[in-house]
């Protein structure tokens, strides 16, 4: 389905856009309303909204995002109960270029909610503690509308917090054990050693999503080592064996490896797309536009790579503690993926190993890019002290050449080792703990 200019929201059309599909809408809210909500929404619904309560609607932009573009929208009582919900819209183009820019097709929407329903039928009666509420999806428009999480953060900007708070140590803990557990469970129910021949290829063309395939092996495994400049790459050791191992990734990403496991994948699964509410420890999955049926080590290589950044993030701003705090809860995410994937019966050895190493390439790949200012503006290694930024993008480096082609040796245990003694250098004379 082409989305064509013209039908492009903004501020001032999209209350017109949620007069028109209000039925749709409304029923959405609805069936997604707790028992205990249930009242209220029953007693908007009994009768038709004055179209004067539309123009009590208050939408504003929400920035920040590259793709697609994004609303936050404040209904009025009479409608909805007077929630607030998210709005997103997938345009035939990356958004922040504009449609001269970079062309993309918006099916990938209907890959989001493809990838939504497929968790939700795995995780069961969990789905609802980890997914998001979805009220409304135009797939003529490609418009979705959600639950808007208010009261959550991005988990990156937890991992980067310039005060650290140690009163949530405890719930980062929690949230990390339960990134593992679900990503496992997702992993470990699709993973091509456990399905029929069939539900493999069947997953296999679903889930493509050349479109953005080829972005990400454009934009994550290819630019950042083509147009770094020796400037940009000090730290680096750029070898032949380091480039040998950035080509397997890529083949592995694009489903070329005939020896790597496959399972459906968030395709984007870093920090930025996990949502958290700090005061409840609560955990939602968030954009899985760029998914696809691929390496399992893809989703847990984005997310561990922003513990990692954000570990070496908070040694380079002065909070060893804090930094210790993402090396402990990378360690838990791990730890309980791997529990996961073996709970729901994945249990061979050597493919447990197999994803151990794609992790850690993955994962150090992200490092690597992120380091080399090649993606975009993630918080990750931002500091207004020119010297602190270079020492710390130099750290993430060194961290990278002393991994990335040993992993096949050392795999996470080498990663972490190496991650924890990057702090040390940082702080002599702190000692990390777990």
């Amino acid at each position: 389905m082409t989305v064509a200019s013209e039908m492009i929201l903004t501020v001032e059309t999209v209350p017109h856009y949620l007069q028109e599909h209000w039925t749709e809408i409304e029923q959405g809210l609805f069936a997604s309303s707790s028992s205990a909500g249930n009242t209220a929404v029953r007693a908007a619904a009994a009768a038709a909204p004055a179209a004067s309560s539309f123009d009590q609607i208050h939408v504003t932009t929400i920035q920040g995002g590259n793709v697609n573009y994004a609303f936050c929208i404040h209904l009025p009582p009479e409608l909805g109960a007077g929630k607030t919900v998210f709005l997103k819209q997938a345009p035939e183009f990356v958004a922040i270029f504009g449609p001269d820019g970079f062309p993309l097709t918006s099916d990938r929407m209907q890959l989001e909610m493809d990838y939504y329903q497929e968790a939700k039928k795995i995780l069961g009666t969990e789905a609802t503690q980890y997914l998001p509420n979805i009220y409304h999806f135009d797939k003529k428009k490609m418009v979705v509308i959600m639950e808007f999480l208010d009261g959550y953060e991005m988990l990156d900007h937890v991992l980067v917090a310039a005060v650290p708070n140690p009163d949530t140590y405890g719930q980062e803990t929690v949230m990390a054990q339960a990134l593992g557990n679900i990503v496992g469970t997702i992993h470990a129910t699709t993973h091509s050693s456990q399905i029929t021949p069939a539900q493999r290829d069947a997953y296999t063309q679903h889930y493509t999503n050349r479109a953005l395939r080829d972005v990400q092996l454009e934009f994550v495994f290819t630019k950042a080592y083509q147009e770094a400049t020796e400037a940009q790459r000090t730290g680096l050791t750029m070898s032949a064996d380091f480039l040998a191992e950035i080509a397997v990734l890529k083949h592995q990403y694009n489903g070329d490896d005939p020896e790597c496991g496959y399972v459906v994948s968030h395709g984007d699964f870093h920090p930025g797309s996990v949502m958290v509410d700090m005061t409840t420890g609560s955990t939602k999955l968030i954009d899985p536009e760029f998914t696809i049926y691929g390496p399992a080590g893809l989703d847990m290589g984005s997310l561990l790579h922003g513990y990692c950044l954000g570990a070496i993030h908070q040694a380079y701003s002065n909070n060893p503690g804090a930094a210790t705090k993402n090396i402990n809860c990378a360690e838990k995410v791990w730890e309980s993926y791997k529990t996961s994937l073996i709970a729901h019966g994945l249990t061979s050895a050597q493919i447990l190993h197999q994803i151990e190493i794609e992790t850690v390439g993955f994962t150090l790949a992200e490092v690597c890019r992120t380091a080399l200012e090649f993606a975009g503006g993630r918080k990750w290694l931002q500091f207004d002290d020119p010297s602190i930024k270079s020492k710390a993008k130099i750290a993430s480096l060194q961290f990278v050449s002393k991994c990335m082609v040993q992993r096949h040796t050392g795999g996470i245990a080498l990663m972490f080792q190496q991650l924890k003694e990057s702090i040390v250098f940082c702080h002599p004379t702190f000692q990390p703990h777990h």
